[in-house]
């Protein structure tokens, strides 16, 4: 049907009105997006002077650039959801996607609790481990038993050594009434048995103090984040010993009451959401594929949720997480949360 030139007339001021609108809001769209790029970029330059971080390039910065903004929106849309029992932050981790941050602050897996190490040997006859419920709750840096959050750093995955002397610290303190810092770097150099900066096992490790006859300081022999030769004379600096150790059985109840007496070595499933984690009881998903070793310094109940939790020392520093430490849910399943019952054991003195 043939229109009038009168109503082809309008239909042209219609289409050109229409057109305006588009592009106006086209141009509204590419604005806020270049606003939101600068906003983000700003952010991002901010995180880059906190934690000291640079770039060879600028094609690296770029990338970098567009890995720290989607972690930022991974961390911001998990939070707005509400339905989360823990809270994701921005920290010196928001650089790194998840594959990164794994190789660089994990290990490729951890022996398991029926290793070689543990070959023959069976539980202490003199422990017992009862279904009983121990104190409801245990906070051992409230007794003065916990050294300070340490960081084994991005270059060495030492997380073995930092829990062998965690709870070698922790024993000695409560033996003895004397807390000393031990050093990580000693195990990481002279320990046979373990991989230094790559593969270890706090059994393992364990092992190595009681056949040197102790640990020194880690003052005496500091971190380095690499592995060297071992220094037999510092490594003869006795600041303390262990006689032996035990294996826990596994299962949260076994955990609760060793815990009830010492912090404990644990090996858990470190990945996804626990990259940001910033503060809360962690209840998000992860299996059992043992990839990281933590020291269990306590347990107890969320004052506002009511939650029952496990009081995890880390070994990333204390921009991580609340300060360092991490809530992880507790009496989730035999196997616990992330795997955290199923390969325990503790020094003895």
């Amino acid at each position: 049907m043939a229109l009038s030139s009168g109503a082809a007339s309008w239909l042209a001021l219609i289409l050109f009105a229409c057109g305006l609108v588009m592009s106006a809001t086209a141009a509204g769209d590419a604005a806020a997006a270049g606003g939101d790029d600068k906003l983000m970029m700003g952010r991002f330059m901010r995180w880059q002077a906190e934690y000291n971080r640079s770039y060879p390039t600028a094609e690296e910065r770029q990338r970098r650039f567009q890995v720290y903004r989607r972690n930022i929106e991974h961390i911001e849309a998990s939070n707005r959801a509400g339905n989360l029992t823990y809270t994701l932050g921005e920290n010196q981790f928001a650089d790194l996607t998840e594959q990164e941050f794994l190789d660089l602050y994990t290990m490729k897996g951890m022996p398991s609790s029926g290793s070689a190490a543990d070959a023959g040997r069976t539980q202490d006859a003199n422990v017992s481990f009862s279904a009983v419920d121990g104190p409801t709750s245990v906070d051992w840096r409230a007794q003065g038993a916990v050294t300070p959050i340490k960081n084994q750093g991005p270059s060495c995955s030492s997380c073995w050594a930092f829990v062998t002397a965690a709870t070698i610290e922790s024993i000695t303190k409560i033996r003895t009434g004397k807390l000393v810092s031990l050093s990580e770097q000693e195990l990481i150099d002279c320990d046979p048995y373990d991989g230094g900066c790559n593969l270890g096992y706090f059994v393992n490790g364990y092992r190595w103090v009681i056949e040197n006859g102790g640990l020194t300081t880690d003052g005496s022999y500091p971190y380095q984040a690499r592995r060297y030769a071992c220094n037999r004379n510092k490594a003869a600096q006795h600041a303390a010993q262990i006689s032996d150790y035990v294996k826990v059985p596994a299962g949260e109840g076994q955990l609760q009451q060793a815990v009830a007496k010492q912090p404990v070595a644990a090996a858990i499933e470190m990945g996804g959401s626990l990259q940001f984690y910033k503060g809360g009881v962690f209840s998000g998903q992860c299996g059992t594929r043992m990839n990281h070793a933590i020291t269990v310094v306590g347990y107890g109940a969320d004052a506002d949720t009511g939650l029952k939790y496990w009081l995890v020392k880390n070994s990333w520093g204390q921009s991580w997480g609340e300060r360092g430490y991490l809530r992880m849910r507790r009496d989730f399943t035999h196997s616990g949360l992330c795997g955290i019952a199923l390969d325990l054991a503790y020094p003895v003195v």
